[in-house]
């Protein structure tokens, strides 16, 4: 895992723009697909996820809690989980993903956080507030022009081969439990298995092992059905934290990879 720049968890299931973005899975009548969704993911649960990947299986990237929500539609909750999990992996870090419109007047509690992205989707009538506050606070704020993509179709296109570099982005645990190929898979349809049901030790094997198979130009010819089809499929690695995409980009690159 320490190719991967993010684990994701989502903390809560709202979105305040959801009714909004009708091309956001947030309100989707198949947002989790036919995952299982009778129990949601413990803060001991995700206190203990994020523990043993920093801890036993090499993560080094930032933990976050954006996932088609708006995770400070439950920011106790995140605060809390950011506490408990400093605890115990004094050196884990922080990201957080916002549409900016709940920020508070008060940001000075934002500092805890190693870089926080702003997305501004240009809602007239839920703008953005104290973005000069949060500014203030802390210099690693990253803001966004919102632009809502195809991804309800992402898994529809047409087979193909064509290498995908996005699962060197984020390892996804959703509000239920599911871990996601990416955030293109938001439906699940080629989930690697739920944290309630299978040990973490599998899910990671199981999901380094379908990246290792997606990766690179081209993929083998019996990568996930969901990875073949999908639209939505880049070869680019964002540089959110340099060090590890540059690192993920030498390990695709080198022979044989």
């Amino acid at each position: 895992m320490n190719l991967t720049q993010y684990a994701i968890f989502e903390i809560c299931t709202e979105c305040n723009l959801g009714d909004v973005h009708p091309k956001c899975p947030n309100r989707h009548p198949q947002r989790y697909g036919t995952l299982p969704t009778d129990t949601p993911v413990s803060d001991d649960q995700i206190v203990d996820i994020a523990t043993a990947l920093y801890r036993d299986y090499g993560f080094r990237g930032h933990v976050g809690w954006h996932y088609y929500n708006e995770p400070l539609m439950d920011a106790e909750r995140m605060w809390r989980l950011m506490d408990a999990i400093g605890t115990e992996v004094p050196e884990a870090s922080f990201t957080l993903w916002t549409n900016g419109t709940l920020l508070p007047e008060d940001c000075s509690q934002f500092i805890r956080f190693t870089e926080i992205h702003v997305t501004n989707y240009g809602m007239r009538d839920r703008p953005i507030r104290n973005l000069r506050a949060l500014q203030a606070t802390m210099p690693g704020v990253h803001y966004h022009r919102g632009h809502l993509d195809d991804r309800l179709h992402a898994m529809q296109g047409k087979d193909s081969v064509r290498g995908c570099n996005r699962m060197f982005t984020e390892f996804i645990v959703d509000y239920w439990g599911n871990v996601h190929l990416c955030c293109y898979d938001w439906a699940g349809t080629g989930s690697i298995g739920n944290v309630h049901d299978d040990g973490l030790g599998g899910i990671v094997r199981d999901w380094q092992e379908a990246r290792i198979r997606v990766a690179g130009k081209t993929m083998v010819v019996d990568a996930l059905p969901t990875c073949r089809r999908c639209k939505m499929r880049s070869q680019h690695i964002p540089q959110f934290i340099p060090e590890i995409a540059g690192a993920a980009k030498e390990y695709i690159e080198r022979p044989g990879g």
